[in-house]
């Protein structure tokens, strides 16, 4: 968790802090090297690129974690309604399989197009195509604990079946319902960035894929210098978001599910005896005699 923390903290903490820093303003020369008054620098605007971080940051990461938590929702809710009720099973997997036969990446680029590119925008065509994922992973799931025997038990003894739904069933998917969360999460930040990156956002809102946008769009930034202030600083930022959360849910789903944790192989007596060498009988003491 400490790795986690270690890559999470930076780009976190540059946004939370970015709620304090004043809108970034293009009143500075363009190009300047990080220095005292720009710790990172001016880009080819004349934005200091550290509150343009922090005020991209913002965004990016406001539009993945609130994009990934409602299309993990939603897919939780329809999942788990097929898997469970099998009078709507049909109908709702029929549902999952046709948004699932379109590929979602260029899908979200399509409606980008017709749509205003704002934010909210950008978090409703997330969800819009995020959620079939999660709802074909979770509905085979369901099912399974479904036929459970403890689960039959609480149906005999008259529970409402959302109550077993929310009692017994979802709380035994924990470590799925994580790793699903943590995916649509960095899907929903990559998405963002990458709508950005092609200019299918608004231009007037910073966001990590917008400065990139503006770094490589401007001939001089790999002409010199500058793209080590220009261009990394938000790709290293989605890079340790992108890496925390992938870790942390790589340490998380085995403390969610402790079946998930490896166990120690058992030592057999032979070679517990074998590494403790060869067996030597032990000599009776003998006290000598006095005259």
């Amino acid at each position: 968790m400490r790795l986690v923390a270690l890559f999470l903290a930076p780009p976190v903490g540059l946004a939370l802090a970015g709620l304090l820093i004043a809108p970034p303003r293009a009143e500075y020369p363009p190009f300047t090297p990080p220095g005292y008054g720009h710790p990172l620098g001016t880009d080819d605007a004349g934005y200091d690129v550290l509150a343009l971080l922090a005020r991209g940051g913002q965004t990016t990461l406001g539009v993945g974690l609130v994009a990934g938590t409602l299309a993990t929702a939603a897919g939780v809710l329809i999942g788990a309604s097929a898997g469970y009720w099998q009078q709507v099973d049909s109908p709702l997997m029929r549902l999952v399989e046709l948004v699932l036969a379109f590929p979602r990446l260029p899908l979200l680029i399509l409606l980008s197009l017709f749509l205003r590119p704002t934010p909210l925008n950008a978090i409703v065509v997330l969800v819009l195509f995020g959620w079939a994922v999660v709802a074909r992973t979770v509905r085979p799931a369901v099912a399974a604990v479904r036929a459970a025997d403890y689960v039959l038990a609480s149906r005999a003894l008259g529970g409402r079946d959302v109550y077993i739904l929310r009692r017994h069933v979802l709380p035994q998917l924990t470590a799925l319902l994580l790793t699903q969360l943590v995916l649509e999460i960095r899907f929903a930040l990559v998405a963002e960035s990458g709508l950005a990156f092609l200019g299918l956002t608004d231009p007037s809102v910073p966001s990590w894929g917008l400065m990139l946008a503006h770094a490589f769009n401007h001939p001089q930034t790999f002409t010199g210098p500058y793209w080590q202030w220009v261009a990394l600083p938000p790709a290293l930022s989605l890079v340790l978001v992108v890496l925390g959360l992938t870790l942390g849910m790589l340490g998380e789903v085995p403390l969610a599910d402790p079946r998930l944790t490896p166990r120690p192989r058992p030592t057999p007596k032979g070679e517990e005896a074998s590494r403790a060498g060869p067996h030597r009988p032990k000599t009776p003491l003998t006290h000598a005699g006095t005259g």
